[in-house]
């Protein structure tokens, strides 16, 4: 029978040094079958992610939130939770990848544009995800992956937005707001916060939305509702 076998040489010498086989595919697999393992990774990673909630929603920190990036750090910080409890994981078992790991987060954070923090978050737990899958910790790849798919899923399902509406006449921002209000909560959003400014003429509302809000359906019920001496122009932002 064709030997299923591969082997790695040597550059220096150009001796073979091992030959992998059949077993040698399924080893990094085993670990699926020791329970112990998989209740403590599955521990690791939902404390670590509680923790990191406690932290995130501190309730100083929200009260202060005013802006759609300050609302949005609780994701950040507890992705980065997680990420930091995976890279815990793989350092326990390889202490050697300590310094390589700080150096591929180093150079993801600052020498590539991968958008907002918690897009940078998602990218470095993609990364650790590859490298335990490298280092053949299947175990570790697998709960990190499924951990950060369902936490992506929880923390964005619900995304905060904000909308403001100018040109507005001072007189008229009570009864505007008022309209406004009542179109977003209609819609199923729920409001975090509001701001009137009459100097302006310019209300604005920070909400979280509902998942599958469909702005240009929202925007023609305004203009079919609100009246045109309170209506005013509308700016959409969505985390």
């Amino acid at each position: 029978m064709p030997s299923h076998d591969f082997g790695l040489f040597d550059a220096s010498t150009g001796g073979e040094v091992r030959r992998f086989g059949l077993g040698d595919l399924a080893r990094p697999w085993k670990g699926f079958t020791d329970l112990w393992l998989m209740a403590d990774m599955a521990m690791v990673l939902s404390l670590a992610v509680l923790l990191g909630a406690v932290i995130a929603y501190h309730p100083t920190s929200r009260s202060k939130a005013s802006s759609l990036e300050e609302l949005e750090q609780p994701k950040t910080f507890i992705m980065y939770a997680m990420v930091g409890a995976v890279i815990g994981v793989v350092v326990s078992i390889y202490p050697v990848m300590g310094p390589v790991i700080f150096g591929i987060g180093g150079l993801l954070r600052f020498r590539t544009n991968v958008g907002p923090a918690k897009d940078t978050g998602r990218v470095i737990l993609a990364v650790i995800v590859g490298v335990s899958a490298g280092l053949k910790l299947m175990v570790v790849a697998v709960f990190a992956t499924a951990c950060g798919w369902l936490l992506i899923w929880v923390l964005e399902r619900q995304p905060f937005g904000r909308l403001q509406v100018r040109g507005l006449v001072p007189a008229n921002i009570p009864r505007s707001a008022e309209a406004y209000r009542k179109i977003l909560v209609g819609a199923g959003c729920r409001l975090v916060g509001e701001r009137k400014r009459y100097t302006k003429g310019l209300v604005s509302f920070v909400f979280v939305a509902p998942s599958g809000l469909d702005r240009e359906a929202l925007e023609q019920h305004i203009y079919e509702t609100v009246a045109e001496d309170i209506r005013g122009v509308v700016d959409w932002e969505v985390a």
